[in-house]
């Protein structure tokens, strides 16, 4: 018999998939108990399910199986392939009379814990009666927590904010709608199939109803793996432009020092191991950028539309050579070039993980398309990784900037997956 999850809030929309566990594997973890203040709680918790390679063709979610043997402690929003969809979910706690932060706290984190470990081990079909992902395969579900530092200040835990926590400056760039920043608590959901993406996205958001209403929620996209020639390949934005080269890999020596988060401070222990993310909802001015010729557009970026090389360069992996100049002399990468003001050399060796996904709402009333990119960011410090280099762009006068606007911003903590643990109701400052 299927089972309907009782959470004393009524219910919600269901997502997951059916089959039972003969077709996924389950990654599943707790985050971080970690420093005093937390006692026997974790912060966070992530799971991702990836079906078994059973050997049967199926290039849509073959890409997605390899997801299942990447572990080393990161949450599933880091590990790769990436699915090409993602929803993210800002939440507040809601204040409530009676019902005290900590206690409110506690109780999400409990039942986001164990909703989502039910939608991986069993998928929503088998829990909850006519699920809208009956048929579906699990699509590399994954599920990712992250931490505003206002839920932390609202539970009493003041003194276990990180500095790398602290509110990111105000930029040139910023043209920052209220209603779609912060955030007490952050649900990073992917998945290669839309519908089993927001059916896992309605159910636990369903879960905890009674108690954090939504602040702001975004969908994004990239290309997936069944329509495209290279499945391996960089996805393009909305803008035409490859978009994620020169990524830090886990395999590479600096992609500890510059993504994953050290602290010497024993109360800060509780994000050794994780990553800080910074997400910006940049509104692309697609009318624009499309009226401008295709050579204008390579200049903007500082790389080839068709390839991907940096300019005066060859291939999309090609280090920029910023002192390059062409026949005439000029540099071959102009000077408010995009990928020269980011880059490490004018940034003090600012690095940092990108993750970006298309984002299509349509038109407004006023025939305004509503489309850009959902731009993540994973750091070890946004002080030393985002935030230098946005100001870099902002103090070279960054070609892009007339055909972008920044409209969202928020920063999360993401605690590390510890130990391969299976998932269990954590507490919050225990209890």
């Amino acid at each position: 018999m299927k089972r309907r999850t009782d959470t004393g809030t009524g219910t919600g929309a269901a997502g997951g998939t059916g089959g039972g566990l003969a077709r996924r594997d389950l990654l599943t973890a707790a985050a971080a108990a970690g420093a005093a203040g937390l006692a026997t709680g974790a912060a966070a918790a992530h799971a991702a399910a990836a079906p078994r390679d059973t050997g049967e063709p199926d290039p849509a979610l073959a890409p997605a199986r390899s997801r299942a043997g990447a572990r080393g402690g990161l949450p599933p929003a880091l590990l790769t392939p990436t699915p090409s969809q993602v929803h993210l979910v800002a939440v507040d706690l809601r204040a409530d009379p009676g019902a005290p932060a900590r206690e409110a706290a506690r109780r999400v984190l409990r039942i986001w814990s164990r909703e989502a470990a039910a939608l991986h081990e069993h998928g929503l079909a088998a829990l909850v009666e006519g699920a809208p992902s009956q048929g579906l395969r699990p699509a590399s579900l994954g599920v990712t927590l992250g931490l505003g530092a206002s839920l932390l200040a609202a539970v009493g835990l003041a003194d276990r904010v990180p500095p790398h926590l602290e509110d990111l400056p105000a930029f040139a760039a910023d043209h920052l709608e209220p209603a779609w920043c912060g955030g007490d608590l952050l649900l990073h959901v992917g998945a290669e199939d839309p519908v089993v993406l927001s059916s896992a996205v309605g159910h636990l958001l369903g879960a905890v109803a009674a108690d954090v209403r939504v602040r702001w929620s975004l969908a994004g996209f990239h290309r997936s793996a069944a329509a495209a020639d290279d499945p391996s390949a960089t996805p393009r934005n909305l803008m035409g432009q490859i978009d994620g080269t020169v990524n830090p890999r886990p395999s590479d020596a600096l992609f500890g020092p510059q993504v994953l988060a050290a602290h010497p401070e024993p109360a800060l222990a509780w994000m050794d191991g994780g990553a800080y993310l910074v997400v910006r909802r940049i509104r692309m001015l697609l009318d624009d950028w499309f009226a401008l010729d295709p050579r204008d557009r390579e200049a903007v970026i500082g790389r080839r539309l068709d390839t991907g090389a940096p300019l005066g360069g060859a291939a999309e992996d090609d280090r920029p050579d910023l002192a390059a100049t062409g026949d005439d002399g000029s540099p071959a990468i102009p000077l408010d070039a995009h990928i020269r003001l980011a880059a490490p050399e004018n940034t003090l060796g600012a690095r940092m993980l990108r993750r970006g996904f298309s984002y299509d709402q349509g038109w407004d009333a006023r025939g305004r398309r509503r489309a850009g990119l959902l731009f993540t960011a994973w750091q070890a410090d946004p002080r030393t990784g985002f935030t230098p280099v946005q100001r870099a762009l902002d103090e070279g006068g960054d070609a892009l900037g007339p055909f972008i606007r920044h409209e969202g911003s928020a920063l999360f903590a993401v605690p590390p997956v510890r130990g391969g643990a299976p998932w269990t109701a954590h507490d919050l400052l225990g209890g």
